[in-house]
């Protein structure tokens, strides 16, 4: 499944529109307009974007506390993200979820997750619920190489593997053995193999390794595994090796020269004509002043609704 022109400009514009939105955030909470730091996924966007381009409205994600990338490439609403992130009353979850918690059930975003791996037996319950119901829906649950080895990811993998479940598990692989790969020097392995895809083999699932900032790749290994998914085959487990770029990239969309071919923006801005990349980082750098205006403008919760919206009416 190559691109064409028109869906490497959509993957493009949903990567500045990520990168942007994440630079916004990183200023307004060193400005304290955001009140909690938290995991970003400047660097990791070409796997987001290349994964939701083949997601339907009704399919679900897990996410993880680095969830950003992932509720935007979804379709989430930026007014009400960013209003949730500064804890408003508008924002998707009233202010009370923040950034570690956030969902949009609207759009299939079914919650970030702070706890390491955690959203991994979550996302296999979305998926065991479509196949019940005979939904061709697929669940796609993200997490990192440390959430790989988490008891929890490993029973679920077995699970999945076993029910032949609809869903696609998406490793971003950024441990201390890619750091190294990447020129970095880091001593501290946390992984006993080189790719995280080989544990595919044990639970008899389709498992592949492949570059995670390069969109076009994303977008190939994404689809394949999620037509299988939608089409009652199974699960995949698919390991991006990505590289994150934190605390440099203030008001920019590119690395410095040091990281650029590591940057998944840069790396598919060759192919994007000038013109239209001029036109595309400005459109999406209006929605994002429009969800900071939105944000700043948004009324505090009281405190009273402490305790509204907490349960749920059984349907």
């Amino acid at each position: 499944m190559s691109l064409n022109e028109a869906k490497t400009a959509e993957l493009y514009r949903v990567m500045v529109r990520i990168r942007t939105f994440e630079n916004a955030v990183r200023r307004l909470t060193k400005e304290g307009k955001i009140p909690a730091r938290f995991g970003l996924y400047t660097g990791q966007e070409a796997v987001a974007a290349g994964v939701s381009a083949h997601l339907r409205k009704g399919d679900q994600i897990g996410s993880t506390h680095r969830a950003l990338g992932h509720l935007i490439a979804k379709g989430c609403d930026l007014d009400k993200l960013m209003a949730e992130l500064m804890g408003k009353e508008t924002g998707f979850n009233h202010g009370k979820a923040g950034p570690y918690h956030t969902f949009d059930p609207s759009v299939g975003a079914l919650g970030a997750n702070g706890v390491v791996g955690g959203s991994v037996p979550m996302t296999a319950g979305y998926a065991l619920a479509d196949q019940l119901k005979a939904k061709r829906n697929v669940a796609v649950s993200y997490f990192g190489e440390g959430g790989s080895n988490q008891g929890g990811v490993q029973e679920t993998l077995n699970l999945a593997a076993c029910w032949q479940l609809p869903i696609v598990f998406v490793c971003e692989n950024s441990s201390p053995e890619v750091q190294r790969m990447l020129g970095h020097e880091i001593d501290y392995p946390q992984l006993s193999i080189d790719k995280v895809s080989l544990r595919a083999k044990n639970y008899a699932m389709p498992g592949s390794t492949h570059t995670g900032w390069d969109a076009a790749e994303v977008y190939k290994a994404a689809g394949k595994a999620i037509r299988r998914a939608r089409a009652g085959k199974g699960p995949t487990l698919l390991e991006f090796k990505v590289h994150q770029l934190e605390g440099n990239l203030e008001g920019r969309l590119e690395a410095n020269e040091k990281e650029r071919q590591w940057d998944p923006i840069d790396h598919l801005k060759q192919k994007i004509p000038r013109k239209l990349d001029e036109q595309i980082r400005a459109e999406e750098a209006a929605k994002v002043q429009k969800a900071i205006d939105f944000g700043l403008k948004s009324p505090e919760p009281t405190p009273d609704q402490a305790y509204t919206c907490v349960y749920k009416e059984a349907d």
